[in-house]
Protein backbone atom coordinates (compact mmCIF):
# COMPACT_ATOMS: atom_id res chain seq x y z
CA UNK A 1 0.00 0.00 0.00
CA UNK A 2 1.39 3.41 -0.95
CA UNK A 3 1.49 6.43 1.30
CA UNK A 4 1.16 10.11 0.46
CA UNK A 5 4.43 11.93 -0.12
CA UNK A 6 5.56 14.27 2.55
CA UNK A 7 5.18 17.95 1.48
CA UNK A 8 8.91 18.53 0.87
CA UNK A 9 8.97 15.75 -1.78
CA UNK A 10 5.79 16.74 -3.64
CA UNK A 11 5.99 18.12 -7.18
CA UNK A 12 3.40 19.50 -9.56
CA UNK A 13 0.85 22.26 -9.35
CA UNK A 14 -0.38 23.58 -6.04
CA UNK A 15 -4.10 23.28 -5.51
CA UNK A 16 -4.51 25.29 -2.35
CA UNK A 17 -6.31 28.56 -1.77
CA UNK A 18 -3.00 30.35 -1.13
CA UNK A 19 -2.50 30.69 -4.91
CA UNK A 20 -5.71 32.70 -5.39
CA UNK A 21 -5.22 36.39 -6.10
CA UNK A 22 -7.94 38.61 -4.64
CA UNK A 23 -9.85 40.72 -7.17
CA UNK A 24 -9.17 44.44 -7.04
CA UNK A 25 -11.96 46.79 -5.99
CA UNK A 26 -11.95 50.20 -7.63
CA UNK A 27 -13.36 52.67 -5.12
CA UNK A 28 -12.75 55.89 -7.07
CA UNK A 29 -15.17 57.97 -9.08
CA UNK A 30 -16.29 56.83 -12.49
CA UNK A 31 -14.12 58.12 -15.31
CA UNK A 32 -15.47 61.09 -17.25
CA UNK A 33 -17.61 60.04 -20.20
CA UNK A 34 -15.75 60.36 -23.50
CA UNK A 35 -16.75 63.48 -25.43
CA UNK A 36 -17.71 61.65 -28.63
CA UNK A 37 -20.59 59.83 -26.91
CA UNK A 38 -24.10 61.08 -27.49
CA UNK A 39 -26.63 61.76 -24.75
CA UNK A 40 -27.78 58.13 -24.58
CA UNK A 41 -24.21 56.82 -24.51
CA UNK A 42 -23.17 59.24 -21.75
CA UNK A 43 -26.13 58.23 -19.62
CA UNK A 44 -25.32 54.55 -20.09
CA UNK A 45 -21.65 55.23 -19.33
CA UNK A 46 -22.57 56.77 -15.96
CA UNK A 47 -25.14 54.08 -15.16
CA UNK A 48 -22.75 51.21 -15.88
CA UNK A 49 -19.96 52.64 -13.71
CA UNK A 50 -22.45 53.32 -10.91
CA UNK A 51 -24.02 49.86 -11.16
CA UNK A 52 -20.59 48.21 -11.08
CA UNK A 53 -20.13 49.34 -7.48
CA UNK A 54 -16.36 49.07 -7.61
CA UNK A 55 -16.20 45.90 -9.68
CA UNK A 56 -14.93 47.72 -12.77
CA UNK A 57 -11.51 49.27 -13.18
CA UNK A 58 -10.85 52.20 -15.52
CA UNK A 59 -7.58 50.54 -16.50
CA UNK A 60 -8.99 47.21 -17.61
CA UNK A 61 -12.73 47.63 -18.19
CA UNK A 62 -12.90 51.04 -19.83
CA UNK A 63 -12.90 49.76 -23.43
CA UNK A 64 -15.70 47.24 -22.83
CA UNK A 65 -17.88 49.86 -21.18
CA UNK A 66 -17.03 52.38 -23.91
CA UNK A 67 -18.03 49.85 -26.59
CA UNK A 68 -21.34 49.28 -24.80
CA UNK A 69 -22.03 53.02 -24.58
CA UNK A 70 -21.19 53.45 -28.28
CA UNK A 71 -23.55 50.62 -29.19
CA UNK A 72 -26.26 52.26 -27.12
CA UNK A 73 -25.73 55.50 -29.08
CA UNK A 74 -25.90 53.58 -32.36
CA UNK A 75 -29.12 51.89 -31.30
CA UNK A 76 -30.70 55.21 -30.29
CA UNK A 77 -29.75 56.77 -33.64
CA UNK A 78 -31.10 53.83 -35.63
CA UNK A 79 -34.37 53.75 -33.69
CA UNK A 80 -34.72 57.52 -34.13
CA UNK A 81 -34.45 57.13 -37.90
CA UNK A 82 -36.92 54.23 -37.91
CA UNK A 83 -39.31 56.29 -35.82
CA UNK A 84 -39.04 59.21 -38.23
CA UNK A 85 -39.52 57.02 -41.33
CA UNK A 86 -42.05 54.56 -39.88
CA UNK A 87 -41.70 50.86 -39.14
CA UNK A 88 -42.53 49.87 -42.69
CA UNK A 89 -41.29 51.00 -46.08
CA UNK A 90 -42.39 50.30 -49.60
CA UNK A 91 -40.49 47.37 -51.08
CA UNK A 92 -39.14 47.06 -54.62
CA UNK A 93 -42.43 45.69 -55.96
CA UNK A 94 -44.67 48.01 -53.95
CA UNK A 95 -45.27 45.69 -51.01
CA UNK A 96 -44.81 46.82 -47.38
CA UNK A 97 -41.60 45.60 -45.78
CA UNK A 98 -39.99 46.19 -42.41
CA UNK A 99 -37.71 49.20 -42.31
CA UNK A 100 -34.23 48.11 -43.52
CA UNK A 101 -32.53 49.69 -40.50
CA UNK A 102 -34.33 47.24 -38.18
CA UNK A 103 -31.78 44.63 -39.29
CA UNK A 104 -29.02 46.83 -37.89
CA UNK A 105 -30.99 47.46 -34.71
CA UNK A 106 -31.21 43.71 -34.22
CA UNK A 107 -27.48 43.10 -34.78
CA UNK A 108 -26.61 46.02 -32.50
CA UNK A 109 -28.84 44.64 -29.76
CA UNK A 110 -27.21 41.22 -30.16
CA UNK A 111 -23.80 42.79 -29.51
CA UNK A 112 -25.23 44.73 -26.58
CA UNK A 113 -26.63 41.55 -25.00
CA UNK A 114 -23.22 39.89 -25.18
CA UNK A 115 -21.60 42.83 -23.42
CA UNK A 116 -24.45 43.02 -20.88
CA UNK A 117 -23.68 39.46 -19.85
CA UNK A 118 -20.00 40.27 -19.52
CA UNK A 119 -20.51 43.38 -17.40
CA UNK A 120 -23.26 42.03 -15.18
CA UNK A 121 -26.47 43.40 -16.68
CA UNK A 122 -28.38 40.12 -16.63
CA UNK A 123 -29.69 38.57 -13.40
CA UNK A 124 -27.20 35.68 -13.48
CA UNK A 125 -24.26 37.85 -14.44
CA UNK A 126 -25.25 40.48 -11.86
CA UNK A 127 -25.32 37.84 -9.15
CA UNK A 128 -21.90 36.58 -10.23
CA UNK A 129 -20.53 40.14 -10.38
CA UNK A 130 -22.06 40.99 -7.01
CA UNK A 131 -20.40 38.02 -5.42
CA UNK A 132 -17.04 38.97 -6.91
CA UNK A 133 -17.36 42.60 -5.80
CA UNK A 134 -18.47 41.63 -2.29
CA UNK A 135 -15.61 39.16 -1.93
CA UNK A 136 -13.12 41.73 -3.21
CA UNK A 137 -14.34 44.30 -0.68
CA UNK A 138 -14.11 41.74 2.09
CA UNK A 139 -10.51 40.89 1.16
CA UNK A 140 -9.57 44.56 0.72
CA UNK A 141 -11.11 45.50 4.07
CA UNK A 142 -9.21 42.80 5.92
CA UNK A 143 -10.44 40.40 8.59
CA UNK A 144 -10.41 42.99 11.37
CA UNK A 145 -13.18 44.99 9.65
CA UNK A 146 -15.66 42.09 9.64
Amino acid sequence: MSHAKSPEFRTGNANGASDVVAPVVYEGRAPRAPGHLGAAGKEVWRNVWQAGSGAYSPDTDRNVILRYAELYDRRAELLGQVSADGLTQEGSTGQLVAHPLLRYVESTEREMRAIESAIGFTPEARMRLGLVAAEARKVAAGPEDF
